[in-house]
């Protein structure tokens, strides 16, 4: 396929994948547990054994500068918070399809190059 040809699909490709980022409901990163807690009162209910403890409590976590950052969800929120997790995985999946992309355009410049400096190097230095 001409470079020209394979450049123009790849800009398509671009346009595509950044118009799909544009059209993105609102996401947000991190992972979204249920947790039970053990207050430590002995006579509480979750001291008995077998009982899982407080809650459920819904705790959101991701990092932020290396640092672990956790946010409580509500449980009215909890359906919402995991379509915004779905929605980011969904954002890093396009992602890394548009670095792809630009990697193929990369690597065909770089032959292109190749085949120039190949063109340069067989005609040989011409004396005046």
């Amino acid at each position: 396929m001409p470079i020209i040809e394979a450049d123009m699909q790849h800009q398509q490709k671009k346009v595509s994948l950044l118009r799909q980022i544009e059209s993105m409901l609102p996401f947000r990163q991190g992972s979204l547990e249920k947790r039970f807690r053990k207050c430590g009162k002995p006579n509480c209910h979750c001291a008995q054994p077998g009982s899982p403890g407080h809650g459920p409590t819904w705790v959101l976590t991701r990092k932020v500068k290396g640092k672990t950052v956790t946010k409580i969800i509500r449980e009215d929120a909890v359906e919402a918070t995991m379509k915004q997790i779905a929605e980011f995985h969904r954002f890093q999946e396009v992602i890394q399809e548009y670095v792809e992309t630009n990697i193929q355009i990369c690597d065909e410049l770089l032959e292109e190059s190749k085949d120039d400096f190949k063109e340069a190097e067989k005609g040989g230095s011409k004396q005046p």
